[in-house]
């Protein structure tokens, strides 16, 4: 999918970084192969932790950013049992030419799901 969505025109990428930032379930979703129960738990995050994840995704996005998923397995049954939690991280960097006006962003977006 990252080369397909570089590929996409400045206007392209900003529609897709809209509804990315509206919709981050339905993106992740469609575009990461998930379990079951990971579909779960993404469904029942809690608002602001879907709105922070979709804000970071579409500025990846627009930028052109990689995006990595990660999950971790639980080291033991015990573990299994707690809740998983959701790390976002966003290492943007964006820099301006003031004398051409274009602007390069760089970095990388990884949500890692841990137990």
């Amino acid at each position: 999918m990252q080369k397909e969505s570089n590929a996409l025109s400045v206007d392209e990428r900003l529609k897709v970084a809209e509804y990315v930032a509206s919709n981050p379930v339905e993106f992740i979703s469609e575009n990461f192969e998930m379990s079951e129960e990971q579909q779960a738990y993404l469904r029942e995050l809690e608002l602001v932790d879907i709105r922070v994840t979709g804000f970071s995704l579409a500025i990846g996005f627009l930028g052109q950013v990689p995006i990595e998923m990660q999950d971790t397995t639980p080291p033991s049954t015990f573990a299994a049992r707690g809740k998983k939690k959701k790390e976002v991280s966003a290492n943007i960097s964006t820099t301006t030419n003031p004398q051409t006006g274009s602007t390069s962003v760089t970095g990388l977006i990884g949500i890692k799901w841990t137990w």
